[in-house]
């Protein structure tokens, strides 16, 4: 008799990621899409449903995905069922509907309501738990809160019909749009990157209730930067432009070269680690060149978000979807359809980044890079997404 569980039944047995990185893709290719649907069918500007969407519906999706699978493992608390999972991935269609429909403010509102009700189930459970999780993740609560607040701000703001001072509003989207992410993205690579270049890892520590021997020290470090990130955020909306990029890419590597030394990791480990390299030093060369050329941000933020956060957020997927599917032998091997998603991604990036210095092709441009992304996403949904419905019994 086949005993082999089928694909709702690998949700409900804690596995949410399964259901929400597909969605999430596919949110994604929506979001990107609203500029081709400008460019070329003369659609409404899609400037702000686009980073709703991007934002709260494609990486949210991932997030609560990835933390949803592996905090109650780590926790050793119940883990999350299909029901759950469901009305997670209702939530965020429901996100990103009210965005495609520019209802902002209601988008907010639903995304908030979603966003306290993870955080919720996560706070229940570690009633439960058996060991402490890694110090590192105290940047992924920090990152939680930024997606709170910054929510609630913008939020705030719509209701008061734009009552918010600008400084206010800018200091909001900066915590939704860039906190809510990079200190999430901080913690846990922490704890899970330096297994892509067989480093030791820095995070690990005996199993126990209270904080061991080091894990405090650890853990105010963690805080120190993500404090640094926020800070950064301050000194950006009074103006200080090219101290606040400098410290937040100050604060990025400092924290990476001691949690996640991938300097001292040979250049081998295939595609996944090759993918990885190029996602990481995208975060602080982005924020490097804004404070060189600080005139230029809005597209030089498009470094820090193409080949930062989304190729990141897939090459780690991929690490957990090819985990949870028994295809461990393809950690360290050259995998094609990865190496060009990472190369789709870079044309994109190139794309949109120069795009901004070329006016008179400035909008053809946005549309042909969003059109190397979705490209970029089919090729992880088509290659590395049948994984989600296989499981390590099935290899």
């Amino acid at each position: 008799m086949d005993k082999r569980k089928t694909f709702w039944q690998l949700i409900d047995a804690g596995e949410p990621y399964r259901l929400l990185f597909p969605l999430g893709t596919l949110l994604g290719i929506i979001g990107v899409m609203l500029w081709p649907a400008h460019v070329w069918l003369a659609l409404a500007w899609p400037s702000e449903p686009h980073a709703g969407i991007m934002l709260q519906g494609f990486l949210s999706a991932f997030i609560i995905g990835f933390l949803g699978t592996a905090l109650p493992r780590l926790l050793e608390v119940s883990q999350m069922r299909l029901a759950e999972t469901a009305l997670y991935a209702a939530s965020l269609v429901v996100v990103c509907g009210l965005h495609l429909l520019e209802f902002t403010e209601a988008a907010h509102a639903a995304f908030l309501l979603l966003l306290l009700g993870f955080i919720g189930s996560l706070l229940h459970r570690t009633r439960q738990r058996k060991d402490i999780p890694p110090p590192g993740f105290i940047l992924v609560a920090m990152g939680m809160l930024c997606g709170l607040f910054g929510s609630a701000l913008l939020l705030l703001d719509g209701v008061l019909n734009n009552g918010l001072t600008v400084e206010w509003y800018l200091f909001a989207r900066r915590l939704l749009h860039q906190g809510f992410l990079l200190l999430p993205i901080m913690g846990v690579g922490a704890f899970l990157l330096p297994r892509f270049f067989n480093l030791p890892n820095a995070q690990l520590f005996p199993e126990s209730l209270t904080p061991p021997p080091g894990w405090l020290r650890k853990a105010a470090f963690a805080a120190a930067c993500g404090v640094a990130v926020c800070l950064s955020f301050v000194f950006e909306v009074v103006g200080w432009s090219r101290t606040a990029f400098l410290l937040r890419a100050f604060a990025i590597v400092i924290y990476a070269i001691v949690e996640i030394p991938v300097h001292q990791a040979r250049f081998s480990g295939g595609t996944l680690a090759l993918s990885l390299r190029v996602a990481l030093l995208s975060l602080p060369i982005g924020y490097l060149l804004m404070a060189i050329l600080p005139q230029w941000q809005m597209a030089l933020i498009h470094i820090v978000f193409i080949t930062g956060f989304s190729l990141l957020t897939f090459t780690v997927a991929t690490r957990v979807v090819l985990g949870h599917s028994g295809q461990e032998h393809l950690f360290n091997s050259r995998v094609l359809s990865i190496f060009f998603m990472s190369l789709l991604f870079v044309l994109a990036m190139l794309t949109r980044v120069t795009a901004d210095w070329m006016p008179e092709i400035r909008m053809s441009h946005y549309a042909y890079a969003s059109i190397c992304w979705v490209v970029a996403a089919l090729v992880w949904l088509f290659k590395i997404g049948p994984g989600l419905r296989l499981s390590s019994d099935d290899s």
